[in-house]
């Protein structure tokens, strides 16, 4: 069951799938409707899911579900396999953990992560350097840790 995104729980689970390339107003359309009919449909243990997304900057589509009916198992698998059928459909790389995303000259920017590493190790210690920590967990994360100085995510493991 599709929900407004706003209206869900802070508590709500998201999963953030980045694209390596930024994706067409026109997929980004097509990709919208098909999210909306996959989420209306999505089941777990037989119940409907209570969810949304959204998709931001034509890079990110984030997904969140209430975590009243537990989403495991197979609803994720179905989920997954649902973002590798995307991936097929709009020649996209959505579930590339090779790429990191970060903000330069405010606009968002990716590297390799071998480039990435790269560049941390060049960052001086009073540089910030904002990266999208897509490893958050919930909507509060997502409104507060998303977008963070690369000193509070896991990308911190990079500087010297």
């Amino acid at each position: 069951m599709i929900v407004d995104f706003k209206s869900l729980n802070k508590n709500s689970r998201i999963w953030i799938f980045q694209s390596v390339t930024l994706i067409d107003d026109c997929i980004v359309e097509i990709i919208k409707k098909n999210l909306t009919l996959f989420l209306s449909e999505w089941k777990s243990h037989q119940n409907n899911v209570k969810s949304s997304f959204e998709i931001r900057s034509n890079t990110f589509i984030i997904i969140a579900a209430d975590e009243s009916n537990l989403v495991s198992g197979c609803s994720i698998d179905g989920l997954v396999n649902f973002i590798k059928e995307l991936e097929k459909l709009y020649d996209l790389q959505l579930l590339d953990n090779f790429h990191i995303k970060f903000i330069k000259n405010e606009e968002i920017s990716t590297l390799h992560l071998n480039e990435f590493k790269s560049l941390a190790k060049k960052l001086k210690s009073d540089q910030k350097l904002i990266v999208f920590n897509n490893l958050i967990n919930n909507i509060e994360e997502l409104e507060n840790n998303w977008k963070v100085d690369i000193r509070n995510s896991w990308h911190k493991r990079f500087l010297t």
